[in-house]
């Protein structure tokens, strides 16, 4: 192989590292919203076992919702309706606020990756050229 085809090949993977970091990483922008969907079936569960009460699945939800959620919205005071949307609406503001942390941190990391790429291939360039450039 020639030396600029090497060359062209190593640079190629260092794009490459970058692109497959991207891929992977965009991954993890799904779990919020994941997340976010998953809590919102569990409270319309609790909706639901409001118009057809049963113990079984009520103590159920109680333990999907956890210990801070659970009491407050099945026991707490008013209507059933009133603090499953108050319960939602903080669920999707979480939601929504997880999903930008996500993004960001996503957006540091290909960052980071790119400019270490670039900088290990501009090394290894600037290495080959040295050896080459010596008798």
């Amino acid at each position: 192989m020639r030396p600029n085809a090497t060359w062209t090949a190593f640079l190629m993977m260092c794009f490459a590292l970058v692109g497959l970091t991207g891929m992977f990483a965009s991954y993890a922008v799904t779990i919020p919203l994941e997340r976010t969907l998953g809590r919102v079936a569990v409270l319309d569960g609790v909706l639901a076992e409001g118009r057809q009460p049963d113990a079984a699945r009520r103590a159920t939800l109680r333990g999907m919702l956890g210990p801070d959620v659970g009491p407050r919205v099945l026991d707490g005071p008013g209507e059933l309706f009133d603090r499953v949307a108050a319960q939602r609406a903080a669920v999707l503001e979480e939601g929504a606020r997880e999903t930008r942390s996500v993004i960001y941190r996503i957006r540091v990391l290909v960052l980071a990756v790119t400019a270490a790429a670039g900088l290990l291939g501009v090394g290894i360039m600037a290495i080959s050229r040295r050896g080459a450039a010596a008798p």
